[in-house]
């Protein structure tokens, strides 16, 4: 979180004493604060010098809160604005968040609640930058195809630029989802193969009675159904590469064939007894353990030997980090180009759902939730209530209102919503304790009891 001293707090309040007090409050805990009697000094400031947050009184003489939020709000966007209103003007505080308030804070308050709200506007504000910058990171695109900056890609890079001279058989490992196949297709783009076209074979996806005539090949009448002769895998990829994709899942039986491919580089047709030779470079990729696998006896020891020549780990994208984002404002732009129009934005909102998310499907289950974020924002501004399965309330806290402009609301809903939201942030906060809890509200502890007995009845 940027420090405190970075930021630069403007507090707007007719009320002499608490305007001084607030802003005296602001310093001591380290902010660099100063304030304005009225919404017209302060827009004058405004114009003049840079403020990052404006804490400002609701009703004022001349120019209220509202006026001046929507007035910071039109030429100034980068200033975030929190509203103060009095306690229980839960009208007046829709309002100011439906204008765009970043937060609002309830008269009379302790200073620990305002300082908290202004702590979390800073954390947004530095991972708003933080994510412009991550996202302004893809204008420049990745040579190699990948996607990714963590030290984790970083390490996969190094190993595919050291891998691609080469022709030993690559043996690239991960779950499922991680983009085995992208990182096949960019070793073989590397390498000095890279003119000649790339066959892939999803070995779980092949007819148990068409396997070894799909990596084999076969003649004219070797079988029922074999009207002409078929070049096999192995033969397409000849002086190229031939991925293997789910090798895990190759029956034993073809296990022995592929075997000894890789051992004397030589094919024959089904239905042939004539060999010839074959150029081809071997990348297999596996979604288990192979080893556990050849321990099981599920997998040939021979075989997976000879395909480990050269071993990629690719790491789960729960692992990843910012590499999250990236992929995710990767897979928003492909969507928008497919429909010719800018694309949408992740907000930090949705940044902090997805990192936050475990993933098990890894980057395939990232596109599918981008693609349908996209369609769901309208190609705008994607929030975390966009997200599949994503709640609606994030670690921004419960503060945050998400209620465009137009949307009917209904007022006895909304006020239980907020005081459900109030009370829970303040037991929150509290760690439990009433006391502290009631006094973070600013009402009697027996109120706050009562209130809690209430939502548990």
């Amino acid at each position: 979180m940027s420090p405190p001293a970075a930021l630069r707090v403007r507090v707007v309040d007719d009320d002499r004493l608490g305007r001084r007090t607030t802003t005296l409050q602001l310093q001591q805990a380290g902010f660099s604060a100063d304030s304005e009697p009225d919404a017209g000094g302060a827009l004058a400031r405004l114009r003049s010098e840079r403020w990052d947050i404006v804490i400002t009184d609701l009703r004022m003489p001349r120019m209220d809160g509202l006026a001046l939020l929507r007035e910071v709000q039109r030429d100034h966007p980068g200033v975030d604005v929190v509203v103060m209103t009095a306690f229980g003007s839960v009208e007046s505080a829709v309002e100011a968040m439906r204008a765009g308030a970043a937060d609002y804070v309830s008269k009379p308050f302790p200073f620990a609640e305002l300082e908290l709200r202004v702590h979390r506007i800073a954390q947004r504000r530095q991972d708003a930058r933080h994510l412009h910058v991550l996202t302004a990171a893809l204008d420049v695109p990745a040579r190699d195809g990948l996607i990714g900056r963590s030290d984790a890609m970083r390490g996969v890079r190094e190993r595919l630029a050291l891998f691609a001279p080469h022709a030993a058989p690559v043996l690239i490992t991960g779950e499922t989802g991680t983009g085995k196949e992208v990182v096949a297709r960019a070793l073989h783009a590397a390498g000095p193969r890279a003119h000649a076209p790339f066959v892939a074979v999803a070995c779980g996806a092949i007819p148990h009675e068409l396997a070894e005539s799909t990596f084999l090949g076969h003649e004219k009448g070797a079988f029922t159904g074999a009207t002409q002769r078929r070049r096999g895998c192995f033969e397409q990829a000849h002086g190229s590469t031939l991925l293997l994709d789910d090798v895990d899942d190759l029956p034993r039986e073809l296990q022995v064939k592929l075997l000894r491919v890789l051992q004397e580089g030589l094919v024959a047709r089904v239905g042939s007894a004539e060999e010839f030779p074959v150029d081809v470079r071997v990348v297999a990729t596996s979604k288990v353990d192979l080893a556990g696998a050849v321990a099981a006896g599920r997998f040939r020891a021979d075989l997976y030997y000879r395909l480990r020549g050269l071993e990629l780990a690719l790491p789960p994208l729960r692992e990843r980090g910012d590499d999250i984002l990236l992929l995710a404002a990767h897979f928003l732009r492909l969507a928008a180009a497919g429909q010719g129009r800018p694309p949408a934005r992740l907000s930090v909102a949705a940044a902090s759902t997805l990192k936050a998310a475990s993933w098990p499907g890894n980057v395939r289950e990232l596109r599918r939730a981008m693609e349908s974020a996209d369609v769901l924002c309208g190609g705008g501004e994607v929030g975390a209530e966009h997200l599949p399965g994503a709640a609606t309330r994030t670690d921004e806290g419960p503060f945050v209102l998400r209620l465009p402009p137009g949307v009917p609301v209904r007022m006895p809903d909304l006020v239980r919503r907020f005081e459900a939201d109030l009370i829970a942030w303040a037991m929150a906060s509290a760690g439990g304790q009433q006391t502290h809890a009631a006094e973070l509200l600013g009402v009697p502890r027996t109120t706050l009891q009562s209130k809690l007995r209430a939502d548990e009845g």
